[in-house]
């Protein structure tokens, strides 16, 4: 059985509301940036990339949160993904185009239905719940 690792974040934004980013591989699916640990790189350093590569945004991590989730994209492969909540740093998007279809902010409740796997929207629900538990100074 091989195994994989990759690490993403969830990132939320405060409008009027509170939004979310997130992008629709180029294969379909709904989901939240992500991807494969590379040489040394920390987990932080690996989401951060990727959130970098995938939509352009630049982040900032938000202390306190960090999940795992799992699952076989193939037969014989075991994927682990950890992932962090975070904040843009910059407005700026652009999507690779290689990978992504689109890169969209909205609120809590459209992400929910957009959401293509139920251990994204598990993962969805504890980051929102987090975000809920939080103090606005802290965002």
């Amino acid at each position: 059985m091989k195994k994989e690792k990759s690490c993403g974040a969830v990132v939320f934004r405060k409008q009027n509301e509170l939004e979310v980013l997130i992008i629709r591989q180029n294969q379909g699916h709904w989901c939240f940036p992500k991807g494969h640990v590379e040489g040394t790189e920390t987990e932080h350093e690996t989401a951060a990339r990727e959130v970098m590569e995938e939509t352009g945004a630049e982040i900032r991590f938000i202390g306190g949160f960090r999940e795992e989730t799992h699952y076989s994209p193939k037969e014989d492969v075991e994927k682990d993904v950890v992932w962090f909540i975070a904040a843009p740093i910059n407005n700026t998007l652009k999507r690779q185009k290689e990978e992504i279809a689109e890169i969209l902010w909205t609120n809590v409740v459209e992400a929910s239905a957009l959401l293509t796997y139920d251990n994204d929207r598990q993962l969805f629900r504890k980051a929102v719940k987090f975000m809920k538990e939080q103090e606005e100074g802290d965002f």
